[in-house]
């Protein structure tokens, strides 16, 4: 075997060798040409202010030194998913709308969107079971999460994503329904993941998810005007505390817009570490620092400040967090578990924010999942009653089992190459490479066999069918650490997407969408309707933009 470059610490440095791991699945890197930032990012890590509150607690002064004006019916914060979606809808329905952006161009990312229904799933006879998938919804958020906005989601998914499929069409883009979801009753996961890809023939720059290029550019053809490189940075109100407007700050001085309606769609604070250890600590140490939105660090809470500075509420703390344990190795199935001690710290056939917050309460924040040369056979022998993501490969719905075992047989020697992976004959070469105590790893895999022939996981209680010995070399080590996509909270709203403010009451001209807006997660992100975060992003934004216009 050859000689590894990468040892275990220089894993934790972190973002080369994340991204090595993200190429091995290009699909599901961010899929928008490279971006700059007209401003830096916030990513200080300072201490909230002497005063005993955070930077952003004190509302800034009026902004009054205006260098030109711009009126608009409806003005959309964000060229993301969300603000094109709502740009989009908006314009197609004859309404006037104006989208400011802080970066040079739209943004998109992630490999595709979660729906309740659609065409693709119909032709497929593919049925989500909305009871099951509602109550799973409920309880991943602690009962926290606001049931009506989740049921507006379930009842217009069809519609929306129809919407954007017909775009998808237009554009002779590749659509797959994935059928990488777990079907554990405890973790129960629903079909609907849907995929869209351009051909290389389309002239279009994603490289993964098309969905955010193809709403921008329909929305540009149905009359919308984008402005890039125009950070929103304070709200104008009026006498009554409507929202009648924004500041941008642009190369020729601050715009102001007049506008009927604003829309707050700017992102997470995830690129903002102040905000993520004051509303979403549970990512700091190890998740923020392995992110991998794109653009990096641009996202830094301006829609939340901004809403927040005139009168609208956040939801209730702290903030869910999205997080998925693809820092390194995207494969790791629900095979044992060890930390950097060689010890076992949980169960492993659990989702992916439940391995992602287990393993950030390890050292370092990692852990390495360690199978044998069965793992081919004891993948697909589990697969039918587990599953999911960094567990089956992102295979089309309806597809043999096998191709997920093919697939991953040719990106584990990828991984081993990268340094991510170790392979080795015997557990004490094993545990050398990986940096823990032979006689430790030996112990804790030899008491793993004695409950694998059991039948009984007496530690964890794995489910019986998960529960696979580690006995014929070669062994395997794949690293696995979790990594944050976004924080998905953000200000409270009904169901009309209006903000609210301390009475409850909806603020005059001011809406949320995407991560600005809160309350339809909490806690954590419910992966059992996986892509949920996009497909209501789509629904949402295609509601919002109807009814604005």
């Amino acid at each position: 075997m050859s000689k590894l470059t990468v040892s275990r610490r220089d894993l934790l440095k972190g973002a080369a060798v994340g991204a090595a791991s993200v190429a091995a699945l290009g699909a599901f890197a961010g899929c928008s040409p490279a971006q700059t930032s007209s401003t830096s990012s916030n990513t200080s890590t300072a201490e909230p202010a002497q005063s005993g509150g955070y930077s952003w607690e004190t509302p800034p002064e009026p902004i009054t030194d205006i260098a030109s004006e711009v009126d608009t019916d409806t003005l959309v914060i964000g060229a993301g998913l969300s603000g094109c979606a709502c740009a989009c809808s908006l314009a197609e329905s004859g309404g006037n709308v104006t989208v400011v952006e802080k970066t040079s161009s739209w943004n998109g990312r992630g490999g595709g969107f979660g729906a309740i229904k659609s065409r693709y799933m119909d032709a497929q006879n593919i049925v989500v079971d909305k009871v099951n998938a509602k109550q799973h919804w409920i309880a991943q958020c602690a009962s926290r999460a606001n049931e009506d906005l989740i049921s507006k989601f379930f009842n217009n998914s069809e519609e929306a994503s129809n919407w954007l499929l017909d775009k998808a069409e237009a554009k002779n883009c590749f659509v797959m329904v994935g059928a990488f979801y777990s079907h554990d009753d405890v973790y129960a996961e629903q079909p609907g993941y849907h995929m869209c890809m351009a051909p290389e023939d389309a002239g279009l720059s994603s490289t993964g998810f098309i969905g955010a290029e193809l709403l921008y550019l329909d929305a540009v053809d149905a009359g919308a005007t984008f402005v890039f490189d125009s950070p929103a940075v304070q709200l104008v109100t009026d006498d009554s505390g409507a929202v009648t407007g924004a500041i941008c700050e642009t190369a020729d001085g601050y715009v102001k817009y007049n506008a009927k309606n604003v829309v707050l769609a700017a992102g997470d604070i995830g690129g903002n570490v102040e905000m993520c250890e004051a509303y979403a600590p549970i990512c700091v140490e190890y998740g923020q620092p392995r992110s991998q939105y794109t653009p990096v660090g641009v996202n830094t809470g301006d829609g939340h400040k901004m809403g927040m500075w005139v009168g609208a509420q956040l939801q209730d703390l702290p903030l869910p967090t999205m997080m998925h344990p693809q820092a390194f190795c995207w494969f790791h199935g629900p095979f044992l578990f060890v930390n950097l001690n060689g010890e076992r710290f949980m169960c492993e056939d659990t989702w992916v924010q439940g391995k992602s917050l287990a393993i950030n309460r390890q050292p370092d924040g990692i852990a390495y999942s360690i199978f044998d040369a069965n793992w081919p056979t004891d993948l697909k022998n589990g697969l039918p009653y587990g599953g999911g993501m960094f567990w089956d490969s992102f295979r089309a719905y309806g597809s043999d089992l096998q191709e997920a075992v093919d697939y991953f047989q040719t990106q584990i020697p990828l991984y081993v190459e990268q340094g991510i992976a170790y392979q080795a004959d015997t557990l004490d070469d094993l545990a050398k490479q990986i940096g823990c105590d032979a006689a430790t790893l030996k112990a804790t895999v030899e008491r793993y066999n004695g409950m694998c022939e059991a039948g009984e996981d007496t530690d964890y209680y794995k489910k019986p069918v998960f529960l696979t010995p580690v006995k014929e070399g070669p062994f395997y080590a794949l690293s696995v650490g979790p990594a944050l996509l976004t924080v998905t909270g953000g200000l409270k709203v009904n169901t009309d997407f209006q903000c609210l403010n301390a009475d409850g009451e909806p603020i005059e001209g001011l809406y949320a969408l995407g991560n600005c807006m809160g309350d339809i997660t909490a806690v954590d992100y419910p992966i059992n309707v996986a892509g949920n975060s996009h497909g209501r992003c789509i629904t949402y934004g295609y509601l919002l933009g109807k009814d604005l216009a």
